[in-house]
């Protein structure tokens, strides 16, 4: 019997509303992953692909940077897939549309054993930049590096967010789900 693949299906029901705003200058989720990202026990096999799409508005209040810090688990304690550089962002930013889009390919699966498989995560951050200025939008890739996570318990995507300096980040939307 064939393998019956349900494309794009989402995990969960995407977020409806706003998350509150995140002011920290710290690490912090974008979206909790109990409740947007969450990936089931043994849900992993080889070859399969998760994939992201988040949405909000940011404000910045000076020169500072932002990093992006993809990760497997729960918490800032998650393995890491490869944070972003700590790109420098536009000055006096209010309210400024951001989307991020990526993927995770799982690359080897054991689900029986605790940290014995491996995933690879690549995304991107595009944000708007100063009205009426050329160029100040950005763009803040993250993600490439390999990582060996655990499959065999409940985990999911957690997705840092870190400005370096007095701003904020409104989380708006978030869908999460697996393209095989």
């Amino acid at each position: 019997m064939s393998r019956q693949y349900f494309l794009d299906a989402p995990y969960c029901d995407p977020c409806l509303a706003n998350q509150s705003a995140i002011v920290a200058t710290t690490e912090t989720v974008l979206f909790p992953v109990a409740t947007f990202t969450q990936v089931p026990a043994s849900d992993a096999r080889v070859g399969k692909m998760y994939w992201f799409k988040m949405g909000g508005i940011y404000s910045t209040g000076a020169s500072g940077t932002l990093t992006l810090t993809p990760r497997w688990g729960t918490t800032t304690g998650g393995v890491t897939f490869g944070a972003s550089v700590a790109q420098t962002v536009p000055v006096s930013l209010t309210n400024e549309p951001w989307y991020i889009d990526g993927f995770i390919v799982m690359r080897t699966v054991n689900n029986g054993v605790a940290t014995s498989s491996t995933a690879m995560a690549h995304g991107c951050f595009y944000g708007g930049g100063v009205a009426a200025t050329a160029g100040s939008s950005f763009a803040v890739p993250f993600g490439g590096t390999s990582a060996t996570i655990d499959t065999s318990t409940t985990q999911g995507f957690f997705l840092g967010w870190t400005l370096s300096v007095a701003g904020s980040v409104t989380p708006q939307s978030c869908a999460f789900g697996s393209v095989n």
